[in-house]
């Protein structure tokens, strides 16, 4: 339906909302409630850049998404220039340590790791740049390239 159908009171009625929506995204905050706060508050997306770690050819980059109340973290994971992945992971900065193995996000298996604390995620979302994502191969079993995570 497009908003030249609706009727003249609810035609006015989504242009003011989406002039609303549109001034309050450029002031570069938008306040959403209802089922659309809690959809927004389920799933939190984080990026990370993938850069050489061991293979000085490789690149990639990686999309995550983590939804908290269901224990659940998801990885889309592209790469370029290095050997098929047999493993990877999201790593604490301070130690190195895996907190997530997200492995079959790029060996064709599962996407998700589920069971994550719930604890563990809040974490990763309210400080992702003190956690990265490793991609590992036989070549570079340390580790071909990694990124930082970010919003």
């Amino acid at each position: 339906m497009s908003i030249d159908t609706l009727p003249v009171s609810r035609r006015t009625t989504a242009l003011f909302v989406g002039a609303c929506m549109v001034g309050a995204a450029s002031a570069g905050t938008l306040a959403l409630t209802g089922p659309a706060a809690g959809a927004q508050a389920q799933s939190v997306q984080l990026q990370a850049q993938l850069r050489p770690s061991g293979d000085p050819d490789g690149s990639g980059a990686a999309t995550f998404r983590l939804r908290k109340a269901k224990g659940k973290v998801c990885a889309t994971v592209t790469w370029r220039n290095i050997e098929n992945p047999d493993s990877a992971h999201i790593h604490r900065k301070s130690d190195s340590s895996v907190v997530v193995d997200l492995s079959g996000s790029v060996t064709g298996g599962a996407h998700c790791a589920t069971g994550v604390s719930h604890k563990l995620i809040g974490r990763i979302i309210d400080h992702p740049r003190r956690y990265y994502f490793n991609v590992h191969n036989p070549t570079y079993p340390a580790g071909a390239i990694q990124g930082t995570l970010h919003r």
